[in-house]
């Protein structure tokens, strides 16, 4: 079944919701509702399973909040019914940390509108790396919340405490659904939607909903509905909202760091979210920019990624949503954790470094911003040259998603930044071996596209990407089999060669541990080489054995010759003579054997 779009005032909501609810939502500001809102809402707040694929950025969030507060009220102050000890009635399950805790939030504004003469209605936010599953248990019996919003892992171990009963839930909302039910956190739902009542309410959002496939009838709904809403695009098909610009830029890869702080200098916004491809990349380039970049830099930059702790990731994530913009614009670089969900105002541009592995993450990523009808700006780097990345527009084109070229602009400074980055990285080893690390899990990264025809390994501009990251060297990895020989720099060097055993740690510490180590490491380097060349012999033995196979095969058949024109030379030479003296032939051909094994064997033997 899919809805249409009918009356958005929340006043065709009165007298559903509970009027503490209905005063709430017109206190926040929400001056109507959206349309997924207006089509989920009422099926939710009753007695339906819903299934609701909608655009990102068209506020998803407030269509199961507003009906799981609904429900609650509905037990807690008609039906009175008394929450026992260790029972909860609804729970929301997340795949990132920092989108359970935007729920949550959205959760609490809405419960700060509660009358102070009614029961209270608390959350409980249970998530990694925040406190141990004995300090939740130990809040969850002391607090006694009604709602819960967790990641799998963690409430699948929470639910498995005794103190902890499952049989009073309500309702469960799956947000962004089809990362949920994917082979990331599949297993771990489908055990927790196992422990829970199968009389309840289930809800599904994301807003790729229908790459989950088959997928969502592991959520046990029984004949959900299905919600439906389209951004009013050209594409029927079309993911993405109308205010959202999407378009691409092909990119010289050695430029495109560059390119990118162009366009954080030069381009208009309030905030923006640059994706990078790992955690590592992202690391290393905020500490380049913090060190390279001058302090009256037009934009402050915030660095988020998956290696941080769940107490840092969400004080930066925190700093980013309510940084002052009055005076700098503001920069997240990332990762995909902050791919799905996560509702930051004011964002109006958003820079992908990389198309991300996976096509159905693209919509995502570029919906952080053009949010709520805001016009915002999605911008894809691609790589131009030799690559068949361009490729990649066509390819989103058949998923409904049109991607606009914009023509590439490039820093006259680039050369000036590439050797400041050069003299940064000459003043500290363990920043380029960070480089380093960067460079080669980008590669790793770039080899599980899933449109693996687009994105190749074999025409990847392994230099040019070398010289983005700064690297002095480049690493000896299997894909540089990729570079063409004349390309090669002579051992590697993008640059200046430098001694290797002056380059020092900036890191005293780490510094005197390599001086002491440094010769034991020289050697076993020897030993290493040594040790590649006979495994490249013995990994060349069969091939080897092949050629010689057929090498001794030729000189058979050249012998075999050889026999014939002397036997027949002999023959004729006995019937002109009449046979003046017999001559052994095979004497002769012993004898040619004999001069063989005296003459030298000629060759290089500088890799024996």
């Amino acid at each position: 079944m899919e809805k249409k779009k009918g009356s958005l005032s929340w006043d065709k909501l009165q007298g559903q919701l509970h009027p503490w609810l209905y005063d709430a939502v017109i206190s926040l500001g929400f001056q109507s509702m959206t349309p997924v809102q207006a089509s989920t809402i009422p099926l939710l707040s009753g007695s339906k399973d819903v299934v609701v694929e909608s655009v990102t950025g068209s506020g998803k969030t407030l269509a199961f909040t507003v009906p799981v507060l609904q429900k609650i009220s509905k037990l807690l102050y008609d039906e009175q019914i008394i929450l026992k000890k260790g029972h909860f009635f609804a729970v929301v399950l997340s795949p990132t940390r920092e989108l359970a805790s935007q729920i949550q939030a959205v959760f609490d504004s809405l419960i700060a509108y509660l009358p102070e003469d009614k029961p209270a209605i608390k959350t409980q936010l249970l998530i990694g790396s925040i406190g141990t599953v004995r300090e939740d248990l130990q809040k969850f019996v002391k607090t006694s919340p009604q709602i819960l919003i967790a990641t799998p892992g963690r409430f699948l171990d929470f639910i498995s405490s005794t103190n902890v009963r499952t049989n009073s839930t309500e309702i469960v909302i799956l947000d962004e659904a089809d990362k949920l039910l994917d082979i990331s956190f599949g297993k771990d739902v489908v055990s927790v939607l196992q422990r829970l009542p199968k009389q309840r309410r289930t809800g599904l959002f994301s807003a790729t909903l229908s790459a989950a496939g088959d997928s969502i009838f592991k959520a046990g709904m029984t004949n959900p509905v299905k919600v439906t809403v389209k951004g009013s695009t050209s594409s029927l098909n079309s993911s993405a909202p109308k205010s959202l610009n999407l378009s691409y830029m092909l990119i010289n890869p050695e430029k495109k760091i560059t390119t990118m702080l162009k366009l954080l200098h030069d381009y208009k916004f309030k905030k923006c979210i640059v994706y990078f491809p790992t955690c590592t990349s992202v690391k290393y380039f905020y500490l380049t920019f913090k060190s390279l970049l001058p302090p009256d830099f037009t934009a402050k930059f915030h660095s988020l990624h998956g290696q941080l702790t769940s107490k840092s990731r969400l004080k930066t994530l925190g700093n980013f949503v309510d940084a002052d913009t009055s005076e700098f614009k503001h920069v997240l670089m990332t990762t995909d954790v902050a791919a799905r969900g996560i509702d930051i105002p004011d964002v109006d541009l958003v820079i992908q470094i990389e198309p991300p592995m996976d096509p159905d993450v693209f919509l995502h990523r570029c919906g952080r911003t053009g949010r709520a009808n805001k016009v915002g700006r999605a911008i894809t780097f691609l790589n131009n040259e030799n690559s068949h990345e361009v490729e990649f527009v066509d390819y989103m084109e058949v998923k409904g998603i049109t991607l606009n070229e914009l023509p590439a602009i490039y820093d006259n400074n680039h050369a000036q930044f590439a050797s400041k980055m050069r003299g940064f990285l000459l003043k500290d080893r363990g920043v380029h071996e960070l480089a380093i690390k960067s460079y080669v899990g980008f590669i790793k990264y770039y080899s599980k596209h899933v449109a693996s025809s687009i994105f190749r390994l074999s025409l990847l501009d392994y230099i040019g990407i070398a010289k983005a990251y700064g690297l002095l060297r480049l690493p000896k990895m299997p894909e540089t089999r990729y570079i063409p020989i004349e390309q090669m720099p002579e051992d590697g060097w993008l640059g200046e060669k430098i001694d290797m055993n002056k380059y020092a740690y900036a890191d005293s510490q780490k510094e005197k541990v390599r001086l002491a180590t440094m010769e034991a490491d020289n050697l076993k380097r020897i030993e290493d080489s040594k040790r590649r060349k006979e495994l490249k012999v013995k990994n060349e033995a069969w091939s080897k054995k092949v050629d010689s196979k057929e090498t001794k095969q030729d000189r058979r058949e050249k012998s075999k010759k050889k026999r014939e024109a002397i036997e027949k030379q002999l023959m004729e030479e006995s019937s002109s003579d009449n046979e003046e003296a017999e001559i052994d032939w095979k004497e002769v051909v012993r004898e040619n054997k004999r001069h063989k094994s005296n003459v030298q064997v000629q060759g290089s033997f500088d890799d024996l």
